[in-house]
């Protein structure tokens, strides 16, 4: 699991993520559309073999931001402009069985 569960930006506002994987299996960082995992998760999971060479990010429009893959004791600054539309936001690891408990909310806020 992320070690947060959810933080702010405020809409359309200029973001700075710095992501760090302390754990022995690989993660990534996925910002989507609010509501967005369920349809994300299981697209990355579809990816089957070909997921490690695209990181496990699928081809889908919902996603707003993510990072690379990271390995264990790696680290990515991630930067993005947030939404201009407030709202909860998903984040999710998309590395495969991950997003089912592996995810969180960005709230944008006004």
């Amino acid at each position: 699991r992320y070690d947060i569960k959810s933080f702010s930006v405020k809409a359309g506002s200029s973001v700075k993520l710095w992501f760090a994987n302390p754990d022995f299996m690989p993660h990534n960082l996925v910002i989507g559309q609010p509501g967005s995992a369920e349809e994300i998760g299981p697209a990355a999971e579809a990816l089957g073999a070909q997921g490690f060479a695209l990181g496990f990010i699928p081809d889908n429009d919902k996603i707003i931001a993510y990072s690379k893959l990271i390995n264990y004791q790696e680290s990515e600054l991630m930067e993005f402009t947030a939404p201009t539309e407030p709202g909860d936001y998903d984040f999710v690891c998309t590395f495969p069985g991950h997003w089912r408990l592996m995810r969180g909310i960005m709230k944008v806020e006004e």
